[in-house]
């Protein structure tokens, strides 16, 4: 009998931990993207998460997620510099604008970091609004939560 109760005993700890990773392989948390397209008005972009599944399976792409300031705000900056820059170089015979990265830091087929948010953001106004909001359904860890928090493998020449 007590053989009966210790088989029973790992059966059921193995269907709680089957039971868990159920759970937890469903929720969506953080991952690296491949930008796939990126809309520098909206500051938007569409991914391809680059994990494949454990069958091998690629992911479906992520659309419109919302791209953080840090990925893209050195970006515009040197652009509105530039036109400085020159001015400067033309005049002093300095190379400024040789030394600017080649690359936008944040375009299409760079590698980001991606985090899913907790809950559903279709209410949020949005850009540096901080008002609270009500969540449009009870959705969570949800990929169409995402939002773009980082870009990878960058360097001050090349972007």
């Amino acid at each position: 009998m007590a053989q009966s109760q210790n088989e029973e005993r790992k059966a059921a700890i193995n269907a709680m931990r089957k039971f868990q990773w159920g759970i937890i392989s469903g929720m969506e948390n953080a991952l690296i993207a491949k930008v796939i397209d990126y809309n520098k008005k909206d500051h938007t972009a569409d991914i391809l998460p680059l994990a494949n599944s454990s069958d091998g399976e690629t992911s479906a792409q992520y659309l419109d997620i919302p791209v953080t300031e840090n990925c893209y705000m050195l970006d515009e900056m040197i652009e509105r510099l530039k036109p400085e820059f020159k001015r400067i170089d033309s005049e002093t015979g300095s190379h400024l604008v040789d030394k600017l990265p080649k690359k936008k830091l944040m375009r299409k087929g760079v590698p980001v970091v991606a985090v899913v948010l907790d809950r559903d953001n279709d209410n949020w106004e949005g850009g540096r609004a901080v008002n609270t909001y009500t969540p449009n359904s009870s959705r969570v860890h949800d990929a169409n939560d995402a939002i773009i928090v980082g870009v990878l493998g960058g360097d001050a020449e090349d972007g």
